[in-house]
């Protein structure tokens, strides 16, 4: 169980399934660093989950999960998936954990900007369609389009028609004639690439929506804020986690090394949870 803005609470339904099918991809790929260092193998029947077919691309993760080695990224993963999945009680709070929850989400982006490359449509069992239903599920209140869209969007080549014509119709609304009469005029006077401004374009879009759902469902991560004091005075860092409710031991907690034998088994307990459906 994880503090989640609902409460001390388990994802489930498409929030969880799209936790764990984000998770899955990531552990795949930390395998794949480690070996054959790690002698690490991936079970026979779960092969067709830990795949993918080419670069990820698009954003970084935060840095507080990015600086660690392979086998410390996976044990951090276990601890967080473990509790967002299960009764598990949530770990002490530290910005380690906070950010390696946030790097989940900063892959689904990657694995968003992979899929529009590749032309893969929006379809049930697509990352979008997973992301839309977890969105929809957290916040139900919002429509579809005052919660996602942005000005001047260009639609995204693989969008269903009828999701392109209800865009069409919210754009041509009186309230928004003046705006694009306005990215009409700028749109003839600069040019810009449109390949660029599309890739661009549903860049800002996903990550939006990936945003929102972020918020919506963990609220402030306090480790961006903390990151700013890292290096500066301790006794402001002290001060500021304490404003926050936070322990002083917020920056300080780090992964631990695994042997080999530990991380075998990290990864055939990750395996299993993240296939049990």
């Amino acid at each position: 169980m994880w503090p989640l803005t609902n409460g001390n609470r388990c994802l489930v339904g498409p929030e969880a399934e799209l936790f764990r099918g984000t998770v899955a991809m990531m552990v795949d790929q930390l395998v794949d660093e480690l070996n054959p260092a790690a002698e690490v193998e991936h079970d026979g029947e779960s092969d067709s989950m830990f795949t993918l077919s080419g670069p990820v691309v698009g954003f970084d993760p935060p840095h507080w999960y990015d600086m660690w080695e392979p086998q410390q990224k996976i044990w951090l993963l276990e601890r967080v998936a473990t509790s967002l999945l299960t009764s598990r009680p949530a770990p002490a709070m530290a910005a380690m954990f906070e950010a390696t929850v946030e790097a989940v989400y900063v892959e689904m982006g990657n694995l968003i900007a992979l899929e529009i490359t590749e032309g893969r449509p929006i379809e049930p069992g697509s990352w979008r369609q997973s992301l839309l239903d977890a969105y929809v599920q957290r916040c139900p209140r919002d429509s579809f389009l005052e919660a996602t869209h942005f000005e001047a969007t260009t639609l995204d080549p693989c969008w269903p028609r009828e999701i392109e014509q209800q865009i069409r119709q919210y754009e041509q609304t009186p309230s928004t004639d003046g705006d694009a009469n306005a990215n009409s005029i700028q749109d003839a006077n600069s040019v810009p690439d449109p390949v660029e401004k599309r890739q661009s374009d549903w860049l800002t879009y996903w990550s939006m929506v990936i945003e929102r759902l972020l918020d919506a469902t963990y609220g402030p991560r306090v480790h961006h804020a903390a990151e700013a004091y890292r290096d500066g005075d301790p006794k402001l860092l002290k001060q500021f986690l304490q404003s926050k409710g936070v322990s002083p031991k917020f920056v300080q907690r780090i992964p631990p090394l695994r042997t080999k034998a530990q991380l075998q088994k990290a990864v055939t307990r990750l395996q299993a949870l993240l296939l049990d459906e």
